[in-house]
């Protein structure tokens, strides 16, 4: 519920934030470039795994001098239950001048005080992925195709993962499969199941979109690249994920038959 409170200062009523008011940004920090068209006896993970990076900043009440808002310092200090980030699947829809439509994200926010962060800029190191423009597609769609073409843990818990000296919390997404062929971008939406707001259920706190994959046939897959530096990372501090310090490529067809003709 509260589809208009995403990425907007929030006055929690119970829960972790009780009695404070406090904004959730997202931020996609990898996206998946391609995957294999899904199938029951071959499912293969978009890839490179979709990470996604949760910031939270907490908000005085309004005065006379205006409000002052701070991210969290530690986010050791956060605890992780409940605190969920769920993904849906948006076709990627051409204008009709040829290009691309790109969904909306918005990331922007008042002035941050923080030791390690200038002024709502990410954490060193941290390039965002995420787009800005409009989102086209209907909202019954998207609803389709993720409850029947996108397969695998939508929604996930955060690890606490450090980069750069700094602790974040990222939402890794490692085993997503899409059944259809064709070009598609991720949305990202964050809650918290223990906070509530007055009068309200679940409330969504943050939202961005992704970049754009491509999902290849079992033939056209062009094979997988070797693992990125932040899955490597990810990988390294715990997080469940497959690491490929080679390419993978695949042979075509043509290419087989070159090989097993003889001169």
């Amino acid at each position: 519920m509260g589809d208009h409170y995403k990425n907007k200062a929030i006055y929690f009523e119970g829960g972790r934030w009780g009695g404070k008011r406090v904004r959730a940004d997202l931020h996609e920090l990898q996206h998946a470039n391609l995957g294999r068209k899904y199938a029951e006896v071959d499912r293969r993970s978009i890839d490179p795994p979709p990470v996604a990076l949760l910031r939270l900043f907490e908000r005085t009440p309004p005065s006379q001098y205006g409000s002052l808002e701070s991210e969290i310092f530690n986010y050791e200090n956060v605890g992780t239950m409940g605190l969920l980030c769920a993904v849906d699947l948006i076709p990627v829809i051409k204008s009709g001048s040829g290009g691309h439509i790109h969904p909306t994200c918005d990331i922007s926010g008042p002035r941050i005080n923080h030791p390690h962060y200038d002024n709502d800029h990410l954490p060193s190191g941290v390039e965002d992925f995420s787009l800005t423009e409009n989102l086209p597609v209907p909202e019954s769609e998207i609803a389709r195709l993720t409850t029947n073409v996108l397969i695998g843990s939508k929604v996930v818990q955060p690890h606490l993962i450090e980069r750069n000296g700094q602790k974040n919390l990222m939402f890794v997404f490692s085993d997503l499969a899409v059944r259809n062929l064709g070009s598609f971008r991720l949305r990202y939406r964050f809650f918290d199941l223990f906070s509530t707001m007055p009068g309200k259920d679940t409330t969504i706190q943050a939202e961005c979109i992704g970049g754009t994959f491509k999902v290849f046939s079992t033939k056209d897959f062009p094979g997988l690249e070797v693992s990125t530096e932040l899955t490597k990372e990810l990988s390294a501090q715990g997080v469940p994920l497959n690491v490929r310090n080679s390419e993978r490529k695949i042979k075509t067809r043509n290419h087989d038959r070159t090989q097993a003709t003889p001169n």
